[in-house]
């Protein structure tokens, strides 16, 4: 009975230590991308973007986001395809297909590093063609944390703003293919001058419809299962030490 509880004990500790303890990350650049849903404008979304852990990532990203590469940038460009809990996937300059790589280092350049995970929800990483060092124009945002991704996509960037217009992209209908059917388009892009800044190693949401579209509400509903267990047990040692005594 004892181990029950103190193993309880001991797994919501260790969440607490690693929110606690959880390095924050150094915001160097910001990138706002404006949205729009077919003819509708949805919003904005604002990266922070980890110019110190990665900059040649973080390079390559910024100048085709405000610059472009040979008149092709990710203004007018779609978002693509969403895995609901996963992610929503972009930035396909060349064919705004899916199957397009450039980069200001030419077709594709190598994985800078792995340094910063995918445990969060709101991460911007670089999608690739399932190969390593097959780095283009194209991006994804994770709705949900994703381990097995790491070692294999470049995280540089976090969602600082425009959670809610990710979980819509998120939720839209898609093919059988993950595809987006709706027209989902970056409609402009820009820079927000950035005095360099940490911000939390995760991102919790505010809303209570994008913390429970973001599975929070599952896990916490865990918590609270375990919490009624534990009261139930400790109300059963209670009746077992009457009965004893």
């Amino acid at each position: 009975m004892f181990s029950q509880k103190a193993l309880v004990c001991s797994v919501i500790l260790f969440c607490l230590i690693l929110q606690i303890y959880s390095s924050p990350y150094k915001i160097t650049d910001q990138i706002y991308m404006s949205i729009k849903i077919d003819e509708n404008y949805v919003g904005q979304i604002v990266f922070g973007l980890f110019g110190e852990v990665v900059p040649r990532t973080v390079r390559n990203f910024k100048h085709i986001a405000l610059h472009g590469i040979n008149g092709k940038g990710y203004n007018g460009t779609n978002f693509l395809a969403a895995i609901r809990r996963v992610m929503i996937l972009g930035g396909d300059i060349v064919y705004n297909n899916g199957s397009g790589s450039l980069s200001i280092y030419g077709p594709s350049f190598d994985d800078e590093n792995f340094e910063i995970t995918h445990d969060s929800n709101g991460l911007l990483a670089m999608a690739n063609f399932g190969v390593p060092n097959s780095n283009g124009c194209m991006f994804f945002i994770t709705t949900l944390s994703t381990p097995w991704l790491n070692g294999n996509n470049v995280v540089f960037g976090k969602l600082l703003k425009g959670h809610d217009v990710v979980h819509k992209i998120e939720y839209l209908k898609t093919d059988y293919n993950d595809k987006i059917v709706q027209n989902v388009q970056i409609i402009e892009c820009g820079e927000i001058v950035t005095t360099p800044f940490y911000d939390d190693h995760k991102n919790y949401e505010l809303s209570f419809w994008s913390w429970i579209k973001a599975g929070w509400f599952p896990l916490s509903w865990s918590f609270a299962i375990l919490g009624f267990f534990h009261y139930f047990i400790r109300k059963l040692d209670v009746l077992e030490y009457e009965k004893l005594e």
